[in-house]
């Protein structure tokens, strides 16, 4: 090899290492190491809901409960079970806070779906649902209605579209201890215009029923 070549090679491997050396010691001297950069949650957009703003002509009914490990059912009499049309932004917050909750005492750590159901995330779900309902802008496109004592509840006059039904079950303190139990019940629905849907199962999920 020509000595010129070899000389024009040293170099060009003595600039790579250099540079990479230049990115090790920049790192270190931050001491950090890059995060990802988290997704913005989307803007609320009106037009999204445009097709949710006049009655509908369609119905819907059925039943919202949890399942218990030894398969029995529980409902709550009253619970609220909400209709919420998916858009960008209820999808952003439908993901976080009922598919896969990032709830904490700062809202940041993630509650895996195997973790018992306590009191703290009754009180997080309660605060979920609550900050959907106080978005002025979305709050008369959001419908709710309560179940009876075996959880079946019924809407009206439903606009077409797409849907979270979701509802808060709690259990009933007067019962046994194990029915004692709180979860989220939902479903993910597509609603053509005139139709009448019966007999949903609305549940928390961890069955083949979802």
């Amino acid at each position: 090899m020509p000595r010129q070549r070899r000389l024009l090679y040293g170099m060009v491997i003595t600039l790579l290492l250099g540079g990479l050396w230049s990115n090790q010691v920049q790192a270190g001297e931050a001491g950090t190491t890059p995060r990802a950069i988290l997704p913005q949650p989307p803007v609320l957009n009106e037009k999204d809901l445009s097709p949710y703003k006049q009655k509908g002509r369609s119905t819907l009914a059925g039943q919202a409960f949890l399942g218990l490990p030894s398969g029995k059912a529980v409902t709550q009499a009253g619970a609220l079970v909400h209709l919420i049309p998916i858009t960008p932004y209820t999808r952003y917050w439908f993901d976080r806070t009922v598919r896969a909750p990032v709830w904490s005492t700062t809202g940041t750590s993630t509650v895996p779906e195997s973790t018992p159901a306590t009191s703290t995330l009754a009180d997080c779900a309660h605060e979920a649902l609550s900050r959907l309902r106080m978005e002025k802008r979305l709050a008369p496109y959001l419908r709710a209605t309560r179940a009876n004592p075996t959880g079946h509840f019924w809407f009206t006059k439903i606009p077409a579209g797409r849907y979270y039904i979701i509802s808060l079950i709690e259990g009933d303190r007067e019962r046994a201890k194990e029915e004692q139990f709180v979860g989220l019940a939902w479903l993910i629905l597509d609603l053509e215009a005139g139709e009448k849907v019966s007999n949903l199962v609305v549940t928390d999920c961890k069955t083949s029923l979802c």
